[in-house]
């Protein structure tokens, strides 16, 4: 077994994007059914929550306008309406996000593991496996939440009090300064941001491949490993990301036109399916990484 996986990582030395992406194809059509399992039972909850969102946003508009009142009593600022929509998604999707998303994780980063060390997968270790390794992805995913956090933290602070600074020492008016602030700090903010993601993805493979390695300590490893391959992780969660905006776009079109009840579960499997195939790429990642 250790010279098969010796002769797998050797195969997938320093792959590109367009490469990961046809591995991760060839992987899931090895095991379409696993896979398929693990995107209904494990990843479908997410998209159920955030479709559910949606509807809430679109038939009950006060919603967002609550989390703008919110933030202007915080900031002295309104908030853009896509931020407030953004901060009801999160909340609503959270419960899900730390339970069946992140099983769904695990199993399919076991499955990947096994079929490139040759192991029969079977549904039912596959999900033992996943509880055992929930907890690791758990403590994982909420360090990257606190630095995730750290960020966003920062950023109010400072939008908060940079804009009173600047009004006091005459430079410009608080409204002026707000904004003045905000587009000078979007792009290292993004920036980082993206970069905390593209981490955190590889660390949610490393928290279950490696027994002793989750939490803080994954994410570093996640970090040295992808030295010099960072541009392939941003591709990787572009295309992702990108996969997953249009599958909300295509359903928020269909419920402002009138959504038919068989198209919801169509759409929610095909979410659920793109959140397979991310994990699966971000588990080829690792592996070419680790080569």
């Amino acid at each position: 077994m250790a010279r098969r996986t010796a002769q797998v990582l050797e195969s997938i030395y320093l792959m590109n994007t367009a490469e990961i992406f046809r591995e991760s194809i060839r992987i899931i059509l090895l095991h379409p059914t696993h896979f398929h399992s693990i995107s209904i039972f494990l990843f479908s909850p997410l998209p159920v929550s955030l479709f559910l969102s949606h509807f809430l946003i679109h038939h009950f508009p006060q919603i967002p306008s609550s989390t703008i009142t919110i933030t202007d009593h915080l900031l002295g600022h309104r908030l853009p309406n896509l931020l407030s929509k953004t901060i009801v998604h999160i909340i609503i999707c959270l419960p899900s996000s730390i339970t069946f998303s992140l099983l769904g994780r695990a199993a399919t980063v076991q499955a990947v593991s096994d079929s490139y060390n040759g192991i029969n997968l079977d549904g039912r270790r596959l999900f033992m496996r996943s509880g055992l390794a929930w907890i690791k992805l758990l403590h994982t995913r909420l360090w990257e939440l606190l630095i995730i956090l750290g960020l966003f933290g920062g950023l109010v602070v400072v939008l908060a009090t940079a804009p009173k600074v600047l009004y006091v020492l005459g430079i410009c008016s608080t409204e002026i300064g707000f904004w003045g602030v905000l587009g000078l700090l979007s792009i290292p903010f993004c920036v980082s941001f993206a970069h905390v993601m593209v981490v955190g993805n590889m660390a949610s493979a490393i928290s279950v491949l490696e027994s002793e390695c989750y939490g803080l300590d994954s994410l570093w490893k996640a970090k040295t490993l992808m030295e010099g391959r960072r541009q392939t992780a941003l591709a990787i969660a572009l295309l992702s990301n990108m996969g997953f905006r249009l599958v909300e776009c295509l359903f928020e079109l269909r419920m402002c036109m009138g959504i038919s009840m068989w198209e919801i579960p169509v759409l929610i499997s095909m979410y659920s399916l793109l959140l397979v195939f991310e994990t699966v790429m971000n588990v080829v990642f690792y592996y070419s990484c680790k080569s």
